[in-house]
């Protein structure tokens, strides 16, 4: 993890949910390889093995399981990202038959949590027995630990409702798992974030970029409230980080590109900018992934994802209009997923030339033929389209500048003759941080909490910090809900939250992706609110019931 010093050791850390094995009962101390008798033994020991938890969960978010992005079935197949291909490859598409007890979308998030919980099981399970400085060092490590496994229970609640809840370090084989009800696991979620937020420390004294703080803990806690209708602690969660002065919307020009044409907004997703060091008093907690750099993370791949596949458009004299993939227009993109109508072009309606969230810095929306071979050369590709237009649609759609960063690639990817970005593996992911927590949802959190009480005055006031921020006009109290929120949602934050997770906390992904996914939204039913639970998990758990979600039997 960039700026976190630490040596990933291969030790037997993690053992996978459901999937401990007899050989593990062996009671010897291994002398020749690491595990947790010989590694979590030392307070040094222990952060390295919390460590493993941040690489875990970054990874987690990365991974190509062969329909790219395994986070990506987070956003497509909701209201906001649908597949940009016809016939469609990526994303649900026929949810009856993508999503199911066998699919690898069910499989993906349950095995990740779980072995975030384990291994966090594990480490709060030595840390009592360890000598440390002072008991506030030893919570704190606790707190680390007990703030993952918190993140995990809340994502598997959201996604599957009720799961197994285990808080105990498995040293033998266990196969008689039970479902908690949705409500324990969010009690268990809120459990584990209050020890966070307490023993934490706070964002002024984390230990490096990347590490969590009692801020973080406070914003997730915030949302696991939300779920459970407890508006009131929601409320007060949110303000512990609305009313810190080490915490403020950025309002100013600020970081690596502060001088040049842009505005604040676009600021925020600069190469560099994600961390405090530059000003930044936005972020809360951000995730280390900056590819192609020194101590980067794997690359998430946004940009090859969810940008046009623009460099393969001819002009209309049927000549290459571009001279490949370029820094200037967003990087390698090849048109895999795209917004939905609803998230690229609706939402903006009421704001479309005032809101810097859809200034021409923050969305690409049209491009300009640069191969000097076409005899369109310099003219835009929205006034002179390529012929047939019609086959064009991953070619050409509204691209959310945050998933790529213009003019800021790394120097080692690009053709330094011609300026074009090398088809190399590591081409197409993101070059910047990103945000795993920032203020604007904050704010968005609590005016849902807000809402919840019937209080649409506070509710506004606060979406209106956010909106007022980039120029839009203020809502109106009569004028929120919770679907205004969802689009206020949309417009802050796409790409940054997971919003199957949204939608399933609030028992809306069904409701919103029937009525704006033009492709996954016909072939959903009702049943798809959740994932399934995995079939490979209800079939070794032989020792009970692990039960279905309804209609996936």
């Amino acid at each position: 993890m960039k700026r976190i010093k630490y040596i990933l050791v291969l030790f037997l850390s993690g053992f996978f949910f459901f999937s401990c094995n007899e050989d593990q009962l062996l009671k010897e101390v291994p002398l020749d390889f690491y595990s947790p008798e010989n590694s979590y033994n030392t307070p040094q020991g222990i952060d390295v093995a919390i460590i493993k938890l941040y690489s875990d969960l970054r990874t987690s978010f990365v991974v190509d399981k062969g329909y790219y992005s395994i986070q990506d079935c987070l956003q497509f197949g909701t209201d906001f990202g649908r597949d940009a291909r016809s016939p469609g490859i990526v994303g649900y598409v026929n949810y009856t038959t993508a999503l199911t007890p066998v699919s690898q979308y069910a499989i993906y998030w349950w095995k990740a949590m779980y072995q975030i919980i384990s291994e966090s099981n594990v480490i709060i399970s030595r840390i009592p027995a360890i000598k440390y400085p002072s008991d506030e060092a030893k919570n704190a490590a606790i707190a680390e630990a007990s703030f993952f496994r918190g993140y995990a229970y809340r994502l598997l609640a959201h996604l599957y409702g009720g799961v197994p809840i285990t808080l105990e370090e498995i040293s033998v084989a266990k196969r008689d798992f039970t479902r908690a009800t949705r409500a324990d696991v969010y009690k268990q979620a809120i459990t584990d974030l209050t020890f966070a937020s307490i023993n934490l420390p706070d964002i002024t004294h984390v230990k490096a970029d990347g590490r969590v703080s009692k801020e973080a803990a406070f914003h997730f806690l915030a949302e696991v409230y939300l779920a459970t209708k407890e508006w009131d602690k929601s409320i007060s969660a949110a303000s512990q980080i609305i009313n810190n002065p080490n915490f403020q919307l950025m309002t100013q020009r600020f970081g690596s590109l502060k001088d040049s044409p842009g505005d604040v907004w676009w600021d925020l997703f600069r190469v560099g900018n994600q961390n405090r060091g530059k000003g930044n008093k936005e972020a809360i907690w951000v995730s280390q992934y900056e590819d192609n750099t020194a101590g980067g993370g794997v690359g998430i791949k946004n940009e090859r994802n969810w940008g046009p596949f623009y460099w393969s458009i001819k002009s209309p004299d049927n000549v290459n209009g571009f001279i490949g993939p370029t820094s200037k227009n967003g990087g390698l993109c090849l048109g895999r997923l795209r917004p939905t109508f609803h998230a690229g072009d609706s939402i903006w309606k009421s704001d479309y030339n005032n809101d810097l969230r859809n200034s021409k810095y923050n969305i690409f929306r049209d491009y300009v033929y640069d191969n000097p071979k076409s005899a369109y050369f310099g003219k835009k590709v929205s006034e002179f389209p390529p012929i047939p237009w019609a086959t064009r649609e991953r070619d050409f759609y509204p691209y959310l500048v945050k998933a790529t960063t213009p003019g800021q690639h790394p120097a080692t990817i690009i053709d330094p003759k011609t300026g074009v970005i090398f088809n190399t593996p590591d081409a197409g992911s993101v070059c910047t941080d990103q945000y795993w927590a920032r203020l604007a949802e904050t704010y968005l959190f609590r005016a849902e909490a807000y809402l919840g009480k019937g209080d649409k005055v506070n509710a506004a006031a606060d979406i209106n910090m956010v909106r007022v921020r980039v120029n839009a006009t203020p809502v109106v109290p009569a004028a929120v809900n919770i679907d205004y929120i969802l689009d206020e949602r949309l417009r802050e934050l796409a790409l940054e939250e997971q919003r199957r997770l949204t939608l399933s906390r609030l028992g809306k992904c069904y409701e919103r992706t029937v009525k704006y996914n033009e492709w996954d939204g016909p072939n959903m039913k009702p049943y798809h609110e959740l994932f399934p639970i995995p079939f490979s998990e209800i079939e070794r758990n032989t020792g009970a019931v692990l039960e279905q979600n309804p209609g996936y039997n």
